[in-house]
């Protein structure tokens, strides 16, 4: 058993520490067929916001080698359509639903979690930020979310931004942290007729090469914060997963890596029910982390 919001009056417990990242596993309907959901410790649904969301135009993804970069502009159909047709199968899910929530403004995100303080089924919400969001952003969000709602909050920290970002927000209403929400980055676009590149496009980054800058940043913060990490970034196998609990985090995310590799969720949950950590990650375990100095 894993409690992801220990100060919380209500707590956030999750019987196995895998979930799918928000984005990947749709509103809790989707690759059923494909995972036992009830091996899961929670489902984290896709972007909400207030209200409706195109989809980003033009090309949306862009891929080189193991490496790809996705713009959507997280579509969604705003919350109250959300509520409507998914709160059916979130009160019959076996296991907890995090409510992923686009933080845009605090005013709106307090609506968004006064709102789903009431329905079944959901057990906590998680926080989004935009990547330049400033620090007292971020904090005004977070509280918002936390005074207006009655669920635990999970703030899901952007890339690059924790050492900013994670100790205030921990101190300020988040119950745990999201370590990380994939980074930015830019890939040329080729004009495959004229063969030269004919645009760059900008999105989010994912990939298994993101794993070691989670690792990295697990390795100092996962330990340092007072609540708890959740690991997000580049998971690609069960192994990936026990290290980043032997590292410290709570639990982990599987993320855009799964609309490769769908079966990697069910993959990952069942190696974990009753993990067998190897000598080679345990001598690792300890607070001193040995072996892991910098180099200057």
């Amino acid at each position: 058993m894993v409690e992801l919001a220990p100060r919380h009056k209500y707590g956030l417990t999750l019987t196995v520490p895998v979930m799918p990242a928000s984005g990947t596993f749709g509103y809790g309907d989707a690759y059923q067929d494909l995972v036992d959901v009830a091996l899961l410790g929670a489902v984290v649904t896709n972007p909400v916001s207030l209200r409706s969301r195109r989809t980003a135009q033009g090309r949306r993804i862009g891929v080189r080698g193991d490496a790809f970069v996705v713009h959507t502009g997280w579509p969604n159909p705003g919350l109250n359509r959300v509520i409507r047709t998914y709160s059916e199968t979130w009160e019959r899910l076996p296991i907890p639903v995090i409510v992923h929530l686009l933080a845009s403004r605090p005013e709106e995100v307090a609506q968004t979690a006064a709102r789903l303080s009431g329905v079944a089924g959901v057990a906590g919400i998680e926080l989004g930020f935009p990547a330049t969001i400033s620090v007292r952003d971020a904090r005004a969000t977070v509280e918002a979310a936390a005074n207006e709602g009655d669920l635990p909050v999970i703030a899901k920290i952007p890339f690059g931004r924790v050492e900013r970002l994670a100790p205030i927000l921990a101190a300020h209403g988040a119950d745990a942290l999201t370590l990380t929400a994939p980074p930015r980055a830019v890939l040329p676009v080729r004009d495959e007729r004229a063969g030269a590149v004919a645009r760059f496009m900008r999105g989010r980054l994912y990939g298994a090469a993101l794993f070691p800058l989670l690792l990295d940043t697990l390795s100092y913060w996962a330990r340092r914060l007072p609540v708890p990490v959740i690991a997000c970034g580049g998971i690609a196998s069960p192994e990936d997963a026990l290290a980043c609990l032997t590292l410290g985090a709570a639990a982990v995310q599987i993320d855009a890596l799964l609309w490769r590799e769908p079966a990697l969720l069910d993959t990952v949950a069942r190696a974990l029910v009753q993990p067998q950590k190897p000598d080679s990650v345990l001598a690792e375990s300890s607070t001193e982390q040995p072996g892991m100095e910098d180099e200057e």
